[in-house]
C-alpha cells in the first residue's frame, strides 16, 4: 500500500507542478490558449505523456493514471482543437504501448469526447460553480463505469482502491481548474486595468485639446454664418461656405464625443424601464435603417428594468446600432433582442455586416481604436464606461464576412 501512496503522489505532483509552471511563468489568455501552438497545449501533452508512462499497475491488466485530467483540461480550457488534438496523442500512445482493451479504451474515449464537446460549447460563459458541477458529473460517471467494470469482470477487490484514485484523481482535476480560473481572472483584471488607466489618461487629453479647439471654432462658424447671409454672394461662394459650415458642424459632433470622454459618467441613481428605453431607441434610428435599407428584427420582453441614466443607456444604444447598421452597409438585417436571465437583463444587437478580426474584438472599445474609415473610436469608449458604471457587462463576438453580436449585460432593479 505505501508503494502505491508513493506513486499516487507522484501522479499528483505530476499534474499540479507543470500549471504551476504554466500559471507564474507562462501565462496566455483565452485565445492564445486555444492555438495549437500554444504553451498550454505544450504542457498539458507533457502531464499526459508522464502520467501515461508511468501508470500504477494493481493487478494484471488494471492500470490507472490521471489521463483524464489533461483531456478535460484540454478540451474545456484550450478549446476543440488541442482537446481533440490531445484524444489523438492519448489513443495513439496507448496503441503504441499496447495491452489489452485498446478498442474498450477507444470506445470510452469516442463517447468522453461527445460529452466533452457538448459541455465546451457553452463553459465559459458558466459560472464557476456551474463549470465545477458540469465537470464533476462528467468525471463521476467516468469513474462509475470504472467501477461498474470491475464488478462485471468480478474484481471486487480493487474497489477501495480505485474510489481512493478516483476522489484523489477528482481534487487534482478540481484544484487545477481553480488555477486556471484564477489565471483567467488575473487576466481579465490586468486588462481592465489597463484599459482604465488608457480611459483615464486619454480623457484628461481630450478634454484639454477639445475646450482648446471648441473656443476658435466657434468663432469661425459664427463669421461663416454671418457670410452666408451677405447678398453680393454668388451662388459657388455660398456654396463653399455650406460646405465649410457642414464640415464645422461634423468637427463639433466629433469633439462633443471626446468631451463625452472626459466628463464622468453619471451615478446611477434613478430606475429605468430598459424595454421603453430600446424600443424607443428603435424608432428614433428608424430613419436612418430606412435610408441604408436595413431591417430591423426586434424581440423585447416587457418591464425590464435597471438602475443609471436613461440618457446614458440611450447613447449606449444608439452608438452601438448605428456602427452595426454602418457595418452592413446597404440592406441586412438588423436583430435586436432584450430579455432576462435569471438576475440579469440581457440585450442583444445583431448584425450580418463585415465583421471583425479576434485582434480587432480585443482593441474594441479602446480610445481612438476604429474599424471605420471615419470613426474616432471613442464612442464604444464612452458606451463601455457607462456600462461597466452600471456594475454590466459588454461581451463581442464576430467572424469576418458573417456579422457582429454585441451582448449587454445589466443588473436586475429591485424595488425596495
Amino acid at each position: 500500500m505505501l508503494y502505491f501512496s508513493k506513486d499516487i503522489l507522484y501522479h499528483f505532483l505530476l499534474m499540479l507542478f507543470p500549471i504551476t509552471i504554466y500559471q507564474n511563468f507562462l501565462k496566455e489568455d483565452n485565445q492564445v490558449r486555444r492555438l495549437l501552438r500554444s504553451k498550454f497545449l505544450f504542457i498539458v501533452l507533457i502531464t499526459l505523456i508522464l502520467t501515461m508512462s508511468n501508470p500504477i499497475e494493481y493487478h494484471d491488466g488494471f492500470i490507472y493514471d490521471f489521463r483524464v485530467i489533461p483531456i478535460v483540461i484540454a478540451f474545456l480550457y484550450g478549446g476543440i482543437q488541442p482537446g481533440l488534438l490531445t484524444i489523438i496523442v492519448m489513443l495513439l500512445y496507448r496503441c503504441v504501448s499496447g495491452g489489452g482493451g485498446f478498442y474498450v479504451t477507444l470506445v470510452n474515449y469516442i463517447i468522453a469526447t461527445g460529452l466533452l464537446l457538448l459541455i465546451q460549447r457553452k463553459f465559459d460563459s458558466l459560472q464557476i460553480k456551474t463549470k465545477v458541477a458540469l465537470i464533476s458529473g462528467f468525471y463521476w460517471a467516468i469513474a462509475c463505469t470504472r467501477g461498474i467494470t470491475l464488478v462485471i469482470m468480478d474484481q471486487t477487490d480493487q474497489l477501495p482502491f480505485m474510489l481512493a484514485f478516483s476522489i484523489l484523481t477528482f481534487v487534482t482535476l478540481v484544484i487545477i481548474v481553480f488555477m486556471i480560473e484564477n489565471i483567467n481572472k488575473q487576466f481579465a483584471l490586468k486588462e481592465e486595468l489597463e484599459r482604465s488607466e488608457r480611459l483615464n489618461v486619454v480623457s484628461q487629453l481630450a478634454a484639454s485639446i477639445a475646450h482648446e479647439v471648441r473656443n476658435p471654432m466657434t468663432s469661425i462658424k459664427g463669421f461663416m454664418q454671418l457670410l452666408k447671409e451677405d447678398s453680393n454672394l454668388n451662388p459657388t461662394q455660398k456654396y463653399y461656405i455650406k460646405i465649410s459650415l457642414d464640415e464645422l458642424d461634423r468637427t463639433e459632433a466629433i469633439i462633443n464625443e471626446y468631451l463625452s470622454l472626459a466628463r464622468p459618467v453619471s451615478p446611477q441613481n434613478e430606475p429605468v424601464n430598459l424595454s421603453n428605453e430600446i424600443k424607443s431607441t428603435i424608432d428614433l434610428i428608424t430613419s436612418f435603417t430606412n435610408v441604408h435599407n436595413i431591417e430591423i428584427h426586434s424581440y423585447i420582453e416587457d418591464s425590464l428594468y435597471t438602475q443609471g441614466k436613461r440618457g446614458e443607456i440611450k447613447q449606449v444604444l444608439l452608438n452601438i446600432i448605428k456602427n452595426g447598421v454602418e457595418a452592413m452597409g446597404s440592406k441586412g438585417i438588423l436583430t435586436i433582442r432584450a430579455f432576462n436571465k435569471k438576475s440579469i437583463h440581457v440585450i442583444e444587437i445583431i448584425d450580418n455586416g463585415v465583421g471583425m478580426t479576434q485582434q480587432q474584438i480585443k482593441r474594441i472599445g479602446t480610445p481612438f481604436y476604429s474599424t471605420k474609415d471615419k470613426g474616432t473610436g471613442v464612442g464604444l469608449s464612452v458606451s463601455y464606461s457607462i456600462i461597466r458604471n452600471m456594475k454590466g457587462s459588454i461581451e463581442v463576438e464576430s467572424e469576418l464576412n458573417r456579422g457582429t453580436a454585441f451582448t449587454i449585460s445589466l443588473p436586475v432593479y429591485y424595488e425596495n
